[in-house]
């Protein structure tokens, strides 16, 4: 029987291989950081790693090659970030916090992602559930997850709630990749919750929020206590 141990070590052509990607994906998180969604160049790129067009070519076939790879980085990223952050948490209800809070930190961190998969969409680029859909997935599982345990615990009721039972549409039936999602308020509640997360992130990263107000950290804990209180959690009230 082969083990892990007993496999040969990667060639030195495959981790070559494997240096350059990540150079070149390197570089291009520092395009997007830089220049925006609509400054991706994929001949910039081979001009500052030295390389010919022809040779960039047999790592990404196009642009849109690229960017799925980046999308699965970023959404792979942002769910390694929402687990951590609630991994810790001792209760469900602290575990919803975490997240919200694990994902405001992440966007501030990694910019260029966030704005990868949740900004201005790159022009011309169309994502394909069955590429970045693994990774999303997870991502999304991780979310709802978090609130399914507060719901098992009661922490969180979602018939307190005012979202009606939805069915779920093609693009989440992809993401859970097989998995059944319940035709129950729960998925409506967890996708209004999200967005509003997204949302609020989304002021700071993209808008003039930090302008508007001279603590965006005291309005953003209000408004995670509002999502929550939103989404049936049985929160004590506040003194």
């Amino acid at each position: 029987m082969t083990t892990a141990s007993d496999a040969a070590p990667p060639s030195r052509r495959t981790e070559r291989r494997a240096e350059t990607i990540a150079d070149i994906k390197s570089h291009a998180w520092q395009q997007l950081a830089s220049d925006g969604t609509g400054g991706l160049s994929l001949r910039g790129i081979a001009r500052e790693m030295r390389m010919s067009p022809a040779a960039f070519f047999r790592y990404f076939d196009n642009q849109s090659a690229l960017i799925t790879t980046l999308c699965v980085d970023a959404y792979t990223s942002l769910a390694d970030a929402i687990t951590g952050a609630t991994a810790a948490a001792p209760t469900p209800e602290q575990g919803w916090r975490a997240l919200c809070h694990g994902v405001r930190a992440w966007a501030r961190d990694n910019a260029a992602a966030f704005a990868l998969i949740n900004g201005t969409p790159v022009p011309g680029y169309v994502a394909q559930p069955e590429e970045t859909g693994p990774a999303a997935g997870r991502m999304m599982i991780a979310v709802a997850s978090t609130y399914l345990a507060a719901v098992a615990d009661g922490s969180a009721d979602p018939a307190a709630t005012d979202v009606p039972s939805l069915a779920a549409g093609p693009l989440l039936l992809s993401l859970a990749d097989g998995s059944p999602v319940p035709d129950n308020p729960v998925t409506g509640i967890v996708l209004n919750a999200w967005a509003s997360i997204l949302g609020f992130v989304g002021a700071e990263a993209f808008g003039s929020l930090d302008r508007l107000v001279a603590d965006t950290d005291a309005l953003y804990d209000s408004h995670v206590t509002t999502v929550m209180r939103g989404m049936g959690f049985r929160l004590e009230p506040e003194n």
